[in-house]
């Protein structure tokens, strides 16, 4: 095979379903440990008790802690930045690990590509390959048919 300038190219292979399916495993498996880490991550954002400040135009300006709110003569109201959640007793994460994974799986299991794409545009891509795939098979048992 030969290119316009009459240089010789190497062969391209298509993958194989299996090698696209084992990627796909790949990819999820990291987005899925990704999505824990920062889910988890002892940030004012991931904490059941901070709350976030908006400003007047509606940016975000700052996270307080809410812990002990309900009381108001006892509350502190103690602004929580980056640097109060890695020591802080009291953090608790909003979402479980379990609870992460369960939101990625359904999101994959309902098939929506705009949203899987809009989030997790390399899956959605090895997504679309395997339904060419499926097309492709259908296709051949339909020739087999004639």
């Amino acid at each position: 095979m030969y290119n316009i300038d009459n240089q010789k190219m190497g062969v391209i292979y298509m993958k194989t379903e299996g090698s696209i399916r084992h990627k796909l495993k790949q990819v999820k498996y990291r987005i899925v440990q990704k999505a824990v880490r920062n889910g988890l991550s002892r940030k004012p954002c991931n904490c059941t008790h901070s709350g976030l400040v908006r400003g007047v135009s509606g940016d975000d300006l700052f996270y307080v802690c809410l812990l002990d709110a309900d009381r108001p003569k006892e509350w502190e109201g103690m602004i929580c930045d980056q640097s109060v959640p890695p020591n802080c007793p009291f953090f608790k994460p909003h979402k479980s690990k379990e609870e992460i994974e369960s939101e990625i799986d359904d999101l994959l299991a309902s098939g929506d590509m705009g949203a899987i794409a809009s989030q997790y545009p390399d899956i959605s891509a090895l997504l679309w390959v395997l339904g060419g795939i499926d097309e492709i098979d259908e296709t051949k048992e339909e020739d087999k048919d004639e």
